[in-house]
C-alpha cells in the first residue's frame, strides 16, 4: 500500500498555499498567517518545490502549520505545483487561497506605492495592464485548484487580516489572544508597543520605606505594602472589568496581542506588584497571559 495513504490524518501538517495577483494582498496575507503561528515561506522557487514536497514526505520539516506564498515571477511555478499537488494533498491538510483584485484596483495600488509590477522587470518592458494580464494567465492553473478565491478589491488591510483570522487561525487563536501585561517606569519613558496604559503613581510608594527600597514588587513584603493602600484593590477590580470588556473587542478586530502597561515612577515597586496580581487573576480564565517587567532592574 502506498505509504502516503497510511498517514494518520490527525498528524498531518496544515499547509496553506497563498497565491494570486501582484497587488492583491499576498504580502499582507503571508505576514498575517505568520502572526497566526504558521511557519511562512515567501516566493519559493520552482526548483525547490519538489524538495519541499520530499521534505514533507520524509518528515524532515517539523513545523505543523506552514504557509507557502507562490507567485508568477517564476514562470515554472504553476506546472511544478501541479506536479506536486496530489502528493501534497495526501500528505497535508492542504488549502489554496487565491487572491485577486480588479484591474483598476491593482493599478491604483501600484501607483499609490510607486512600486514596479514584478513581471515588468525584464526586457521587453510591459505596460502595467499587460503585466497584470500576464499575471492572470500565468497563475490560472493554480487558481483552478484553489479552495478559496478572494477578491480583495473592496477590502481594507484590516478586513483582509480579519478574514484570515476567521478562516485560517489555529483553533486556540480563534478564541483567544495573548494578553501581555507590562510594568514600566515613567522616568524611563513609556513603551511604544502598548495598547493601553494605566498610571499607578497615585498609590503609596515603597521607595520611601528604607527596608523596601532595594526590593522589587516581586517581593511579598513590597506587595503587602502596595496592597495596604486601600485604593489599590478597587483599582485592580476596575482594570479587570475594563480588560474583560475590551478583550473580545480586540479579538473581533483580528488582533493577536493585547498589551497593557502598568506604570509607576521607576517601574520597580508598585507597577511590578500590580502587574503580577493582574496576571494572576487573568491566568484563572485566559490561556495566554504574559507578564513582563521592563524597568524593574534599572533602579
Amino acid at each position: 500500500m502506498n505509504d502516503i495513504l497510511l498517514t494518520d490524518s490527525q498528524n498531518k501538517k496544515k499547509l496553506v498555499i497563498v497565491t494570486g495577483l501582484a497587488g492583491s494582498g499576498k504580502t499582507i496575507a503571508i505576514h498575517a498567517l505568520e502572526d497566526l503561528g504558521y511557519y511562512c515561506i515567501d516566493n519559493l522557487p520552482s526548483v525547490l518545490l519538489k524538495s519541499f514536497t520530499d521534505s514533507i514526505k520524509s518528515e524532515k520539516i517539523k513545523y505543523p502549520h506552514i504557509a507557502l506564498a507562490l507567485d508568477s515571477r517564476d514562470k515554472d511555478i504553476p506546472n511544478t505545483f501541479q506536479e506536486n499537488y496530489e502528493v501534497l494533498s495526501e500528505l497535508c491538510h492542504l488549502q489554496i487561497l487565491y487572491l485577486k483584485a480588479s484591474d483598476d484596483v491593482v493599478i491604483k495600488r501600484f501607483r499609490e506605492t510607486r512600486r514596479q509590477h514584478p513581471l515588468n522587470t525584464n526586457e521587453p518592458r510591459l505596460s502595467l495592464i499587460e503585466a497584470i494580464n500576464l499575471d492572470i494567465v500565468t497563475l490560472e492553473p493554480i487558481k483552478n485548484l484553489a479552495n478559496r478565491i478572494l477578491d480583495t478589491s473592496n477590502m481594507s488591510t484590516q478586513n483582509l487580516k480579519r478574514f484570515l483570522h476567521n478562516h485560517f487561525a489555529l483553533s486556540d487563536l480563534k478564541k483567544h489572544l495573548l494578553l501581555n501585561i507590562v510594568s514600566f517606569g515613567f522616568k524611563y519613558n513609556s513603551p511604544n508597543d502598548l495598547d493601553t496604559i494605566f498610571d499607578v503613581r497615585c498609590f503609596k510608594n515603597p521607595h520611601y520605606e528604607s527596608h523596601l527600597r532595594e526590593l522589587t514588587g516581586l517581593d511579598p513584603s513590597v506587595k503587602n505594602y502596595v496592597f495596604s493602600d486601600n485604593r489599590v484593590q478597587p483599582f485592580i477590580d476596575k482594570v479587570v472589568d475594563l480588560i474583560q470588556f475590551l478583550y473580545p473587542l480586540y479579538l473581533d478586530e483580528g488582533k493577536h496581542y493585547f498589551s497593557i502597561g502598568i506604570g509607576c515612577t521607576g517601574g520597580k515597586h508598585r507597577s511590578v506588584a500590580i502587574s503580577e496580581e493582574l496576571a494572576r487573576i487573568f491566568r484563572e480564565t485566559l490561556p495566554f497571559v504574559n507578564v513582563e517587567h521592563r524597568h524593574a532592574e534599572l533602579e
